[in-house]
């Protein structure tokens, strides 16, 4: 498991640059912190992360492309922010 202070870097580069994020980026640091496997959905993926109040949506784009929505980004930060991540 990566250090609080690799994970809180990556999670700063991903909030830096919203509308340039793959989805594996966003997969990997919430399984790093427990979340476990996320449930599919008709839209994307629905993630549980612990010590956090609200679930986490993760659309993929219909077209097939990796990069996902910025909206889900700025969810993703809002999570991290809930955990004092950023």
């Amino acid at each position: 498991m990566a250090s609080d202070e690799n994970l809180k870097a990556d999670i700063a580069d991903i909030a830096q640059r919203p509308k340039n994020v793959e989805f594996e980026e966003i997969d990997r640091i919430l399984r790093q912190l427990g979340s476990g496997n996320p449930r599919k959905t008709k839209h994307g993926y629905l993630y549980r992360i612990p010590g956090c109040t609200k679930k986490l949506m993760i659309n993929r784009h219909a077209d097939g492309r990796n990069k996902i929505p910025k909206y889900c980004v700025d969810d993703f930060c809002e999570r991290m922010s809930e955990l004092d991540l950023i």
